[in-house]
């Protein structure tokens, strides 16, 4: 069974990753899809996001990492996927995450499975990331190791250095 994990990965964080590697457990083979919305702005371009992702999970050899501007639904029928993989972090995302996943059955007939966050990365966020990247805040607690100095760079702060205040 193939399975299709999508989101806008702008960092990928710890959290991430667990879920990637829970659903790599699951599934014969797990698409991580990089997505990007028209009109929305990122600090990392889809090609940066991509490779992180890449690095991240190069010991995985049932995960490969796309990216795409499209409909979700579109992609997992071009990959002949079976169904979507979404994380919850919390009861937050439960109201959101149901709608998209009807919207994803209605128009393409795609089941989507839900993993939960476990509790030490239910806090983390990507938006959380960028913002303790631009201060200079310590990031190793939030991604994996491999991709912490490539977040400060895009942040223009050196890994390592004093933050003020």
């Amino acid at each position: 069974m193939k399975a299709v994990y999508a989101g806008s990965f702008s960092p990928p964080t710890r959290g991430h990753l667990d879920i990637i590697a829970r659903a790599a457990g699951l599934f014969d083979e797990l698409i991580v899809a990089v997505m990007s919305q028209s009109g929305k702005r990122y600090v990392f371009s889809p090609e940066a996001r991509r490779e992180m992702l890449e690095e991240i999970t190069r010991e995985m050899a049932n995960v490969r990492v796309v990216s795409d501007e499209g409909l979700l639904v579109d992609l997992i029928h071009r990959e002949g996927a079976d169904v979507v993989v979404r994380g919850l972090r919390g009861p937050d995302d439960v109201a959101f995450e149901a709608q998209m996943a009807e919207a994803n059955r209605r128009i393409g007939g795609v089941e989507t499975v839900f993993l939960i966050c476990r509790p030490e990365y239910s806090m983390i966020s990507s938006t959380i990331v960028r913002d303790c990247a631009a201060h200079g805040a310590p990031l190793e607690s939030m991604v994996p190791d491999e991709i912490v100095g490539k977040i400060y760079r895009a942040f223009g702060v050196q890994p390592g250095a004093e933050r003020k205040g």
